[in-house]
């Protein structure tokens, strides 16, 4: 080092080396100063790397794979009567699982993919999200009804077992609201994808249990459609 010096001072012109000496005592009294602006700088390249990131990415997300679980594990369940296969509950809850998983696959695969959805502010992808929760439920529910319907079940009977699945649910999906609310306003998030990711993280939670409520939302109905299981010979 010393040697490196010499050859420095042997070789520079004096207002080169009087130039070089005021920068190094400069930056010796504002070291500090340096090296933070120097992680910022660093921090900030991660952050705009991140951001990189496409939310049309997680079109290949978990949650469509749990969906289809859900669902497998949907049509092996069955439901009895007085001992004796209730055939009409057990069929109305494997169609209603099974148009549920069909609308949250494509709802929220459709908004994975919405153009401009990774520099969206966080309203407008809050109230999205929620859009997109409201009119996945409506959508299955409506299915649901119809279809209930167009077997011979009276349009009360079939609203009673879709309002009796959607109570048992009322706490989960209040919950999920919440911790859509929180998410998307918590500033550790980098970018959407962040947070889209965690949103996404958080529905295959409330998928996952979906068997639990259902077994025990429709046994709570007991054998109230017993009396329509001729129509599912």
């Amino acid at each position: 080092m010393d040697e490196f010096i010499k050859i420095l001072t042997d070789n520079l012109p004096t207002p080169v080396l009087i130039i070089l000496a005021l920068i190094g005592i400069i930056l010796f009294i504002f070291k500090d100063n340096v090296i933070k602006k120097f992680k910022s700088f660093k921090t900030n390249k991660t952050q705009k790397k991140d951001t990189s990131k496409k939310i049309s990415k997680l079109e290949y997300h978990r949650f469509f794979n749990i969906c289809d679980v859900v669902e497998s594990k949907i049509l092996n369940m069955h439901f009895e009567t007085h001992k004796t296969l209730d055939k009409t509950k057990t069929k109305m809850m494997h169609t209603l699982i099974q148009l549920k998983c069909k609308s949250m696959k494509s709802r929220f695969g459709a908004l994975l993919l919405t153009d401009g959805i990774d520099s969206w502010e966080h309203l407008k992808l809050q109230h999205t999200f929620k859009t997109t929760l409201g009119n996945v439920v409506k959508e299955y529910n409506q299915a649901a009804l119809l279809t209930y319907i167009s077997w011979g079940i009276s349009h009360e009977d079939a609203e009673f077992l879709i309002e009796t699945y959607e109570d048992y649910r009322a706490n989960m999906v209040e919950g999920f609201v919440d911790s859509i609310d929180s998410v998307l306003m918590n500033k550790d998030y980098v970018n959407n994808f962040d947070k889209v990711n965690t949103l996404m993280e958080l529905c295959c939670l409330a998928i996952f249990v979906i068997p639990r409520d259902v077994q025990s939302s429709f046994e709570s109905v007991n054998g109230r459609f017993a009396k329509y299981n001729n129509l599912m010979i």
